[in-house]
């Protein structure tokens, strides 16, 4: 059993978050925290339409067998110290990479949804609201520890997966072919994925990773943690915010 924490905010339910929870629940059981964020009504505007998210998870964690329990909070409860709390004791944050706090900026990844995953202390997965589940899965590599920490977590929450097809990408625009310590993660790699190819991609831009991803059916991208200060983070930060906010894979960030 995993514990997930699925989150929203009360205007923006997100079905395609819980179509993976619902993928998830065919493997093994699970317990779901729903926690939904109200947001605030500012002065002077008229109040916000009564809204049924909540009882809707309630009844889609009835009709799935999925243990529950529903946390509904106002806007000032978003705050570091709460996330940091609530994520230490999960196995899993699901939010859909659309809709996070989409009133306040539709623009992904907006103010909310970097906020979550600086703060996340557990692993994070960004949900296409299209609902499909992954066929096909991209890590990204850079020869960090962060990156192959990132690769055994996936690894350990998600070996229903072993059998998609999976490439490893080392991006770096120089002429060499070599990619860090290559032998070793063929080692590992071959040991969790059926069929594997590890790629050099000689990039240096973003935009060439957009034109490339755009050519896998329903994509999962592998990445390490967010928002870490290293040059070699910020432009695996810089992937992550391209996919996200044009919607080209669902997105596993590691912690």
């Amino acid at each position: 059993m995993k514990k997930i924490l699925f989150v929203c905010n009360t205007q923006h339910y997100p079905h395609g978050a819980f179509e993976f929870i619902k993928q998830l629940r065919q493997q093994e059981s699970l317990f779901v925290k729903g926690i939904f964020f109200t947001p605030a009504t500012p002065s002077g505007t008229a109040p916000l339409p009564e809204d049924n998210s909540p009882e809707r998870f309630v009844n889609q964690c009835k009709s799935h067998d999925i243990d529950y329990r529903v946390v509904e909070k106002n806007d000032d409860a978003w705050s570091r110290s709460f996330w940091v709390r609530e994520t230490h004791y999960a196995d899993l944050l699901v939010f859909s990479q659309e809709l996070l706090y989409a009133g306040a900026d539709k623009v992904q990844p907006n103010a909310y949804m970097q906020e979550l995953l600086h703060w996340t202390g557990c692993p994070a997965i960004a949900v296409r609201e299209n609902g499909h589940p992954p066929e096909q899965l991209i890590a990204a590599y850079d020869g960090t520890r962060q990156s192959i920490e990132a690769l055994r977590s996936f690894c350990t929450l998600f070996p229903q997966y072993k059998k998609l097809p999976a490439q490893i990408i080392y991006v770096k625009d120089e002429p060499s072919n070599r990619i860090p310590h290559r032998q070793l993660l063929e080692e590992y790699a071959a040991a969790h994925f059926a069929t594997l190819k590890i790629l050099k991609l000689h990039w240096s831009s973003k935009k060439h990773f957009t034109t490339w991803i755009e050519c896998f059916k329903n994509p999962l991208l592998i990445a390490g943690a967010y928002g870490r200060p290293a040059l070699s983070v910020a432009f695996r930060n810089s992937f992550v915010e391209t996919t996200i906010r044009n919607q080209l894979a669902t997105v596993f960030i590691a912690r």
